[in-house]
């Protein structure tokens, strides 16, 4: 089981204070606790309560799970929900057309499976570049 490091909680707070353009003045009225609480918290000297957790999260439109845990996929996919909560079925198409377009510019991770193919992308099978069919 993974302990829950106060150095890990203050560094998430920073970088997401930060990302949101929020002054540490600024977030510790929002969310009611004083400076020096909050600059405790950033460098990792101390803990909170879990409603002040959830306040900062909610504060920085993030979830409370990017702010306990340390960089990996995890904490981003729980942001995006937080960001998408709430909106319709169609904001919610036009954002997966717009990440799928997103996607397309970049490469597919390099797995250690398969060499990487330096040629370009495979040809579909029994067609031309463009996906054409041959006659």
């Amino acid at each position: 089981m993974a302990t829950l490091s106060a150095k890990v909680v203050g560094k998430n707070v920073t970088k997401y204070q930060k990302a949101a353009g929020l002054s540490q003045a600024a977030l510790a009225e929002h969310i009611g606790v004083s400076v020096p609480f909050l600059s405790r918290v950033e460098r990792g000297q101390k803990l909170m309560k879990l409603t002040t957790l959830l306040a900062i999260a909610q504060a920085l439109n993030v979830s409370c799970d990017a702010l306990l845990r340390e960089d990996g996929p995890e904490p981003h996919f729980e942001n995006i929900t937080v960001l998408l909560k709430g909106k319709s079925a169609e904001y919610l198409s036009g954002i997966e057309r717009v990440v799928r377009a997103c996607m397309e510019g970049f490469p597919p991770p390099a797995t250690d499976d398969a060499p990487e193919d330096k040629d370009g992308p495979a040809l579909p099978i029994g067609g031309a570049a463009d996906g054409s069919q041959d006659s």
